[in-house]
């Protein structure tokens, strides 16, 4: 996993600009709308900041804006170094994990949205989920059309260079970390409650579920790396200064 070498970078199309342009626009107004929603009061000591939605969306806002600075670095920078740096660190790093984690998202979120909504929301009724639909699709599905756009329909993506190993010990690292931040934050003996109702299980079926989640991650990434985008032509290059 290296962003140096004299390997050709493919420059970032204007499609890929369009998409991660639009993909700020959309998930900064929906992680602004979905954060001012008053929580029950099992969840508001905890804030927005336990969903992994937000921490998602949060994770594919700093894909955007690295992948917009690469587009600009790759046509304007005089530097080999920060080309070859900013092209690895938007196409290599920043956008594959948001990828993931925004493919996560949905899958979880929407089958137990329309069909067992008290497996994905506390403390509210059958049917009457309290996040306006725009905001929803906007926190809850377009991330991924965004992500998954820029990386197959762009013309810029291509196969990712962090290998099935080394994602799979990223995706035990994201998934540990998630669990031990709600570990910090939730403390049930204060009637907190984990922000997915899924998630008040008891142990060991809790880090079941964690183990469950984060493989389910890790398949999809190898999933993506087994079918990757058509690559284009390379454009520029990255040398070693």
């Amino acid at each position: 996993m290296s962003s140096s070498g004299s390997k050709a970078i493919v420059k970032p199309s204007t499609r890929s600009l369009v998409i991660n342009g639009l993909s700020v626009i959309v998930g900064s107004w929906g992680l602004s709308n979905i954060t001012r929603l008053v929580l029950p009061a099992s969840l508001a000591g905890a804030s927005h900041k336990q969903f992994l939605t937000n921490i998602s969306v949060v994770a594919t806002l700093i894909s955007n804006v690295c992948n917009i600075f690469n587009y600009f670095v790759q046509r304007c920078g005089q530097s080999s170094a920060l080309a070859g740096f900013s092209n690895f660190f938007s196409r290599d790093v920043a956008l594959p994990v948001a990828l993931v984690l925004e493919t996560v998202v949905p899958l979880v979120y929407w089958p137990l949205r329309l069909f067992a909504m008290h497996l994905i929301m506390q403390e509210v009724p059958d049917g009457a989920s309290p996040i306006p639909v725009p905001v929803d699709v906007s926190v809850h599905l377009l991330p991924f059309v965004f992500l998954f756009s820029d990386h197959f329909l762009s013309g810029t993506g291509r196969k990712f260079k962090i290998s099935n190993g080394q994602a799979w010990f990223l995706v035990t690292f994201l998934g540990l970390s998630y669990y031990k931040w709600l570990e910090y934050l939730i403390d049930p003996s204060t009637g907190q409650k984990y922000p997915y109702p899924f998630l008040d299980a008891p142990e060991p079926y809790k880090s079941v579920i964690f183990v469950c989640v984060s493989s389910v991650a890790w398949c999809f990434y190898v999933l993506y790396q087994k079918f990757p985008p058509k690559t284009s032509e390379p454009t520029s290059t990255a040398k070693k200064d």
